[in-house]
Parts: C-alpha cells; sequence; structure tokens
C-alpha cells in the first residue's frame, strides 16, 4: 500500500507539472495585453485556424508590460504580443532576455488624449509614459505638435525628463497603468493605444483623442509577436504565424477596431 500511494503521489505530480508547463506539445500559450492583442488572439479568425492544425491556443493576459517578457524568457509562455520593436530591443539589451521578433501584427497610434476640447496648451500639465521607448514617442509628438520644443533622452531618467517648452507645458513620465486616470479626472496625457482601448473602447477613445502619431510614424512601432530565439522556426511558432497572417484576421481587425487599430502583418522568421 505504501508503494502504491507513492506511485499515485508521483503520478499526480507528473500530471500537475506537464499541465502547467507552456511546452504542452498540442497548446499554444501566449502572453497578451488586454486590448487589442489578447481580443485579437481569442477571434474566431485566429482560434479557429489554430485548432485547424491540431493546436489549441491559451491567451494569459497581462495588465503591464514588465511581466510577459520575463514569464516568455523564463519559459511560462510560448509567445508574447504586446510590444513593438523598439521596447522589445530595449528589453533584451538591459535585461539580457533571450527574445526576438517572430512577426508584426498591427500597429496603434500614441495619442495626446482629453476628455473635453482643449485648443490652448499654455501652461498645461501632461502625463506621458515612463519607459525610454515610448516616452521618446511621446515626447516626439509633443514637439512635432508645438507643444515642446526641444528634448533629450540620451541619458534617459524618467523622473528628470529633459526638455524645453515655449509656452510653459510641463511633463510627468508616470507607469502606463495610471495615464488613463489621468484623463478620467480631468488631465491631459499621451497614451499608447492599446491603454486607451482597454479603458475606454474603441468609440469613447477615438472621441478623447487630442492629436495622434501619422500613420507612417506609428507604422514604425508596429506591435509584434516576440518568442524566444531557440523557438523562431518551431512549429508552435509557424502555426501562430500563419494565423495572425490571414486575410481574416485583417478584416477582424478593421471592422471592430476602425482607424484606432491597423494591420500590419510581416513575417520576421527568416530576416
Amino acid at each position: 500500500m505504501k508503494h502504491l500511494k507513492t506511485l499515485l503521489a508521483g503520478i499526480a505530480f507528473l500530471f500537475i507539472t506537464t499541465g502547467c508547463n507552456s511546452s504542452s506539445s498540442n497548446t499554444i500559450v501566449v502572453g497578451a495585453t488586454p486590448s487589442p492583442h489578447s481580443e485579437i488572439l481569442k477571434s474566431a479568425a485566429v482560434q479557429d485556424y489554430i485548432k485547424s492544425q491540431g493546436y489549441n491556443l491559451k491567451v494569459k493576459v497581462y495588465q503591464d508590460y514588465i511581466t510577459p517578457n520575463k514569464a516568455l524568457n523564463d519559459g511560462a509562455l510560448d509567445a508574447n504580443y504586446f510590444q513593438h520593436f523598439y521596447y522589445l530591443n530595449d528589453e533584451v539589451e538591459n535585461k539580457g532576455y533571450n527574445l526576438t521578433t517572430a512577426c508584426s501584427v498591427h500597429f496603434e497610434p500614441l495619442a495626446l488624449y482629453s476628455k473635453t476640447k482643449i485648443s490652448d496648451f499654455t501652461n498645461k500639465k501632461i502625463s506621458i509614459i515612463n519607459d525610454v521607448s515610448n516616452c521618446t514617442r511621446a515626447l516626439e509628438l509633443l514637439k512635432v505638435n508645438g507643444l515642446i520644443s526641444s528634448y533629450d533622452v540620451s541619458n534617459f531618467d524618467a523622473s528628470h525628463l529633459v526638455y524645453t517648452s515655449e509656452i510653459g507645458v510641463t511633463l510627468e513620465a508616470i507607469s502606463e497603468g495610471l495615464l488613463t486616470k489621468k484623463v478620467d479626472d480631468d488631465s491631459l496625457a499621451v497614451i499608447p493605444g492599446n491603454f486607451a482601448l482597454t479603458s475606454w473602447g474603441a468609440t469613447k477613445a477615438t472621441s478623447y483623442k487630442v492629436f495622434s502619431e501619422s500613420p507612417e510614424t506609428a507604422g514604425l512601432n508596429a506591435n509584434l509577436i516576440a518568442v524566444r530565439k531557440d523557438d523562431l522556426l518551431n512549429d508552435k511558432t509557424r502555426i501562430l504565424v500563419e494565423a495572425l497572417s490571414r486575410n481574416e484576421v485583417k478584416e477582424f481587425i478593421e471592422n471592430t477596431y476602425g482607424p484606432t487599430v491597423t494591420y500590419a502583418f510581416k513575417d520576421y522568421r527568416n530576416n
């Protein structure tokens, strides 16, 4: 009886640990932020194709930009979908992650948001995101639209932004999760499109938008599928990339999000 209990305990342990492993043979585990990333992955346009290939897609939703890359690098995920090239490259360079790009999928223009109509920005305070890649985008957006005159991110410090403004604009860099709350409290904020969509939905996000990046600029920051470098050419990555390359995904994005999200698929596996 003692040997039987030990055997059963071992089987139970094997079942539990195998069930928690992202490398389960027919399950693709992808980490994503809520909107539009997880919604795109959960759409029939993606799910039906992956099922047709004999796989299941499991989406783990994250509310921040820090955890998904660590989880992927540590093996808890097969891929993630939330970031653009510059953010991923900064994470790889500064944290030593063994990650790379499998494909790009879409882009969301970075925009300045306000609950109320505004035309005079003199002496206004504006909140922007506090990671270097998105902060640089925000500063460039504000410069292009005349709210600041110059900026310098060569020695980036989110707590001491370097910029000039001839109209007295002041900036603060804060966590991405706090930006939409600033707008809800009648302040101004430059916000990545996915956080605006998650908090307000496409219709309200569009109505709150003051100005945004041009499609040409935003297109340089397409959101991508990241994987571990060793998994770039495996079957799970191939099937996920194939699923996102299909015209049905393009139609889903256009019909669901309108101008707030633009389909921009490109396969980078053989680059």
